[in-house]
């Protein structure tokens, strides 16, 4: 049992440290790849006469980012099942959670198919785009949808991998992914001349050869040997052995609705200021996802670390790796900060020659400086959250949080316009990262109830 301790937390601290940064700094890698992509989607698009096609991608990636992401639980919940099941050494349940995650990962992006319609009409009705902007989304949508089983398979073995702490195989699966868009995009958009279109067909290509890919890594996992024989295994096809999953999926799927409401309202009230409000919004959000995609890469190092721990019922061991992937992530969000302060208009220069583009983002470029510093302590405690697997408490936090925007939303857009409107998304961070902080003691006394007395690692 000594080695699995010392395996849990190294009593070194630089051991320590290095462990925390060889899984946040490939997930960070792997994390950035995806907005970086959307850069050089910006960049194409951004350069063709008016700003009609720019707000069009901007809206049809908001659409997809709320229906994918809602589903982002097949992630999260699969990371932090996997990670407590790898902390006790349980071979067999962890073999069955991957099972289970991908059957439902699959069985979703075949109902995704299926409402397609419904879905996009009623995007557009909460969207309320311009009418040229609203048909050429249209033309996106059709496409991209195409995606979905794909998109959402990469979700759940992707979970699989950060809750082993395999943040190598992330890397390349994301790097594979996001590179092979980018490259597809560029041939369709600027060599093809397709426009929104070519943008929509080099993502639905990539992201279904992605998904045979991260299969592939998957299973040339050492913890996934098996994973073959349990196809079958009875265990893992009767309905009652899914509860715990949708159960655990259940919350975290109404949570991750509520932020992804939160930030589709950002895009629906920037169209109450043209298709120039839209892009510039577009540009901020490519920049907003750079910023939380990096801050998560701490964030899955938790999600492994603190997971490993909650399933071995270890409090101390559970409290540090919570303290030390959290003085990393502060370090990194002081880097996002310093990095917008001083380039982020050079960015937005490189992305679009639109002049009034450029004008609107350097306005509230700012705010983009600060998001990280105030951003930083919800996304931490979204790892340690998803390593206890506390998804009722991550679901009634966010819901604090998004009343809280909802109140501050219109009079701060009332008082400074479209500045007025990214301040609100700062307050609706800093209240989720507050109230994750107020109920954390929570979660510590919950597993001090487990934790085995008078254990020398607990």
């Amino acid at each position: 049992m000594g080695s699995r301790r010392e395996e849990l937390l190294p009593t070194d601290n630089r051991a320590a440290h290095r462990r925390v940064l060889a899984i946040a700094l490939p997930a960070i890698l792997a994390n950035s790849s995806a907005p970086l992509i959307g850069l050089v989607d910006t960049w194409a698009i951004g350069h063709l006469p008016g700003s009609v096609h720019l707000a069009a991608v901007g809206l049809g990636g908001v659409i997809f980012t709320f229906v994918f992401w809602a589903f982002g639980f097949l992630r999260m919940g699969t990371t932090g099942l996997v990670a407590q099941a790898h902390g006790r050494a349980d071979q067999s349940e962890l073999e069955r959670t991957v099972v289970r995650s991908c059957v439902l990962a699959l069985l979703m992006g075949a109902l995704l198919l299926l409402a397609q319609a419904p879905l996009l009409d009623a995007a557009l009705a909460f969207m309320a785009p311009p009418e040229a902007v609203a048909e050429m989304t249209r033309d996106y949508y059709d496409i991209r949808i195409w995606a979905a089983p794909a998109t959402l398979l990469v979700y759940s073995l992707t979970g699989v991998l950060f809750g082993l702490g395999r943040t190598g195989p992330v890397l390349y699966l994301q790097l594979f992914l996001n590179l092979l868009n980018g490259a597809l995009n560029l041939l369709f958009v600027i060599g093809l001349d397709l426009g929104v279109a070519g943008v929509a067909w080099g993502t639905l290509i990539a992201q279904w050869l992605a998904a045979l890919l991260g299969l592939w890594l998957v299973l040339r996992c050492p913890e996934c040997k098996a994973l073959g024989a349990r196809l079958r295994d009875a265990r893992c096809w009767q309905a009652a052995s899914y509860r715990p999953l949708l159960v655990l999926n259940g919350f975290i799927f109404l949570r991750t609705v509520l932020l992804m409401t939160a930030l589709s309202i950002i895009m629906r009230e920037a169209a109450g200021y043209g298709e120039t409000g839209m892009a510039v919004t577009h540009v901020l959000n490519q920049y907003l996802l750079l910023i939380s995609l990096g801050l998560d890469g701490f964030a899955h190092a938790a999600e492994a670390q603190t997971g490993a721990a909650w399933g071995d019922a270890r409090l101390q061991t559970f409290r540090r790796w919570v303290r030390l992937t959290g003085v990393w992530a502060l370090l990194t969000s002081l880097l996002y900060a310093l990095g917008f302060w001083f380039g982020g208009n050079a960015i937005t220069a490189l992305l679009t020659d639109l002049t009034d583009v450029r004008s609107g983002a350097a306005d509230l470029m700012p705010l983009v400086a600060v998001l990280p510093l105030v951003a930083v302590w919800c996304y931490h405690f979204d790892g340690v959250y998803i390593g206890a697997t506390a998804a009722r408490a991550m679901f009634g936090t966010m819901l604090v949080a998004f009343l809280v925007y909802l109140l501050v939303l219109t009079p701060l857009q009332e008082r400074w316009g479209l500045a007025g409107l990214w301040s609100a998304l700062l307050v609706f961070m800093a209240a989720r990262g507050l109230a994750q902080a107020l109920w954390y003691p929570r979660l510590l006394r919950q597993l001090a109830q487990k934790t085995p007395e008078h254990s020398p690692a607990s």
